[in-house]
Parts: structure tokens; C-alpha cells; sequence
């Protein structure tokens, strides 16, 4: 999966050529997107399960889940990039394309112009004047060719511009993959951490009180804070760190962009506590929606 590479040809593929990568395109983006579902789906089963202890013999560890899905989110992210740079080029070739368009079409009618004016002159002397004659039919000549390069150009250009239509539509695409890929990374881990806060703070006692605990925890772990956690992940901060509090060696002030984690539970009172990241950095609202996938620092 990490290894997935798709280089961009250069000089840039045929029509026929760019149809046949695209449906080599579309088909890794589905192998992907299979991996990422069934990934997902069991890196979650498995981290909503704490008590899975011991895992079958064969099956991914919890890091190695995550690992699987970090390469599926990168591998997405260079699929976007390549088609971010087709795009590029496809805008570069357009805006070339336009300039000649633009460059002839003055030229036809600066030569229609100049027809015109050789017309009347040649009606104004009945005809008679061969070298106005010879002028009029040369300069006729000219447009004639002017109109044929202007014409050609023209086709080129829709042609190149239906090629963006295409590039764009894909990089659309592979954005949206991105960010689904990323957000199955980061629900992953999410879940991780609220399973791996269950196992350290509930580690002792008997089913009743360990259960109690950990309903206690899960109760912790709200949406509110998941979507913290989220965007620190999603804006390349540092992830939050869960932490227990030392009276004897911590201070009574907590770091900052830290909160403990239920002072109405004594499993937690004054015990353990999460740090944030910063939520004043613009970056920061990047997982809330508001931010591109290119705030997501892919």
C-alpha cells in the first residue's frame, strides 16, 4: 500500500493514452477504498473492545491497524497530489492554448481590416490598378490561411479544455478520498485512545467496579472532546496525550490546553488528566469542516 506510486508521464500521454490511465486510476482508488472500509471497520471493532487481550493468532495488532491505515490515508494523499499536478499542467496548456486564440483571432481581423480598406481603393480605381490587385489577392490569401491556423487553434483549445473538465473532475474526486481516508484515520485513533484511557485508568478491581469505571470513562470521552481531539490530529498538531497527576511532583495548576478528565468520578478526581492542542491556531479548525484538505497538511 505505501508502495503505490502512479508517475506522471511526461511528454503527457495521448487522449487514448489518458483514458487508459484513468481507468487505472479508478480502479487503485477502489482497491484502496476497499482496504480503507474493511480496515477501518475492524481497527474500530477492535478498539471499542478493550478486553481483547488476546488477538487471534495472524490478525493485526492495534498498531499495525493503524498502520495499515496510515498508508491507505498517504496513499490517497499522492494520488491527490499527482492529480493536483495534472491539473496544473492542464491549466497551463489551456491558458497557452487561449493566448494563441487570441493571438490569431487579432490577426484575422487586423488582416479583414486591412481588406477592407484595399477593397475600396480598388473600387475607387475601377479595377485598373494591377499592383492594388496583386495586394488584394495576396492579403485575401493571408486571411484565408490566418482563418484555417485560427480554426485548428479553436479545436485544440476545446480540446484541451475538455481535458481539465476531466482533470478537475478527478482531482475533485481524489480530494474527496482523501478526506474520507483521513477521517477513517482519525476516527481509528480516536477510538484507540479512549480504549487505551479505559485499560490504563480502569486497571484494578473487581468486574462490578471496573465496569463501573469504565462506563464512567466512556462517559468522559464525549463528542465534545472527541472533536478536540480530531482537530489536533487533522491540523498536524501534536496528538493528546492522556496523563496522571502526580500531587507530588505536579503542579496544582494544569498545563496548558489541559482539562482532567471527570472530577465527578472518583476513578479520576484529581487523577488523570488530557492535554490538548492549540486551539487558538488557525489550523486548528481545519477538522471541523471548515478547512480544505490542503489545511489538513496532506
Amino acid at each position: 500500500m505505501a508502495d503505490y506510486e502512479n508517475p506522471i508521464p511526461d511528454p503527457p500521454p495521448s487522449r487514448v493514452g489518458g483514458c487508459l490511465i484513468q481507468l487505472v486510476t479508478h480502479a487503485v482508488a477502489l482497491a484502496l477504498g476497499a482496504v480503507v472500509g474493511i480496515v477501518g471497520m475492524n481497527v474500530l471493532d477492535y478498539y471499542q473492545n478493550p478486553e481483547l487481550a488476546n488477538r487471534p493468532e495472524g490478525s493485526m495488532s492495534r498498531s499495525e491497524l493503524v498502520a495499515r491505515l496510515d498508508a491507505s490515508e498517504k496513499a490517497y494523499a499522492d494520488l491527490l497530489a499527482e492529480k493536483a499536478k495534472r491539473e496544473e499542467a492542464a491549466k497551463t496548456e489551456v491558458q497557452a492554448a487561449n493566448d494563441k486564440v487570441t493571438d490569431l483571432q487579432g490577426q484575422v481581423d487586423k488582416k479583414s481590416d486591412d481588406i477592407t480598406v484595399l477593397q475600396a481603393k480598388v473600387k475607387k480605381a475601377n479595377g485598373k490598378s494591377a499592383a492594388l490587385n496583386k495586394e488584394l489577392a495576396d492579403k485575401t490569401a493571408e486571411l484565408a490561411a490566418l482563418q484555417t491556423q485560427l480554426d485548428t487553434a479553436l479545436e485544440e483549445k476545446a480540446k484541451l479544455q475538455a481535458d481539465l473538465d476531466v482533470s478537475r473532475q478527478e482531482t475533485s474526486t481524489a480530494r474527496g478520498e482523501t478526506t474520507v481516508a483521513k477521517g477513517q484515520t482519525i476516527d481509528a485513533k480516536w477510538e484507540g485512545f479512549k480504549s487505551d484511557a479505559m485499560v490504563q485508568i480502569c486497571e484494578k478491581g473487581n468486574r462490578n467496579k471496573l465496569a463501573k469505571c469504565r462506563d464512567e470513562v466512556t462517559t468522559a470521552m464525549s463528542s465534545d472532546r472527541g472533536t478536540k481531539f480530531k482537530r489536533c490530529l487533522s491540523s498536524g498538531q501534536a496528538t493528546p496525550r492522556l496523563k496522571p497527576f502526580d500531587k507530588k511532583t505536579d503542579s496544582s495548576d494544569l498545563p496548558k490546553w489541559a482539562e482532567w478528565v471527570n472530577q465527578d468520578s472518583k476513578f479520576t478526581q484529581d487523577a488523570w488528566y488530557i492535554v490538548f492542542c492549540d486551539p487558538t491556531l488557525p489550523e486548528s479548525n481545519a477538522g471541523d469542516g471548515s478547512g480544505s484538505i490542503e489545511d489538513l497538511g496532506q
